[in-house]
């Protein structure tokens, strides 16, 4: 693991105060927190944050004052992440830890930054895409985002329409969904989904029932307005439960889109 160094730090005040001071995510913590290695995956993470701008804390390895700024580009074909900073001088370049908490979930990567002037007290910083990133967990149960290619969804009947959301992660206590605002606005917290038809690749489980228990929107810059529903399954089977659990398995480090999909149980 690559983050001990920045567990016990205390963020400066003298940092930009227009925008939040994100604490880094402590060694109590990381027991409940992901570690995301799939490089596909730690993409689709930066991608999504450049995309909002997602505000950022960047805590520089020589123990210098925190920075505030936005990650504002990905820069796929060099392999490149970009931070905008606003301060009066650029920090030391050299290897730095940054965190953001989109939505409220907080994640960290390390990496190695060289600073360019911008206009006035504009700063950028640029490094590598990290290896690896450290994201933190909500759940009682530790979560597993689905892979990238295959198109897994759940598929049921709610107040009186069919609705096909898209699988965004999965654990043992249940699921999130994703779909489109203008679909699925009517779908609120507190609903039961009965009937529920969970297809993950080549396992598709059954009239399952769910306890639909958040639901949060954001906005996509590709797919537009959208809503993520936290979903817990209720009286999961036990044939199902071990049906997850391989499902889980196929779906840890280092297995790839075409393993999970191709992958029999």
């Amino acid at each position: 693991m690559i983050w001990p160094s920045f567990f016990s730090r205390n963020p400066a005040p003298e940092a930009d105060p227009a925008l939040p001071l994100i604490a880094p995510i402590g060694e109590a913590l990381v027991p409940t927190a992901l570690q995301v290695d799939d490089p596909r995956r730690v993409l689709a993470v930066l991608r999504d944050l450049a995309m909002r701008a997602e505000p950022v804390t960047l805590y520089p390895g020589d123990g210098g004052t925190p920075q505030c700024g936005r990650l504002v580009q990905v820069v796929e074909p060099e392999g490149r992440v970009v931070l905008h900073v606003r301060a009066a001088q650029a920090p030391a370049a050299g290897g730095a830890l940054v965190v953001a908490a989109p939505e409220g979930l907080r994640l960290q990567f390390q990496g190695d930054f060289a600073w360019q002037q911008q206009a006035g007290d504009l700063l950028a910083a640029r490094a590598p895409l990290p290896a690896s990133l450290l994201q933190l967990q909500r759940r009682r149960f530790t979560r597993q985002e689905t892979p990238l290619g295959p198109t897994l969804r759940a598929v049921f009947q709610a107040k009186g329409k069919r609705r096909v959301l898209t699988v965004d992660d999965l654990s043992m206590g249940g699921v999130g969904l994703r779909g489109p605002l203008a679909e699925h606005r009517d779908l609120v917290a507190g609903l039961r989904l009965d009937r529920v038809r969970l297809e993950l690749g080549s396992v598709v489980l059954m009239d399952l029932r769910l306890d639909l228990c958040s639901r949060r929107s954001y906005k996509s810059f590709l797919a537009g307005e959208q809503l993520h529903f936290g979903c817990e399954f209720v009286d999961l089977g036990e044939a199902s439960q071990q049906a997850v659990q391989k499902v889980l398995a196929r779906m840890g480090p280092g297995s790839g889109a075409g393993a999970f999909q191709d992958t029999a149980l």
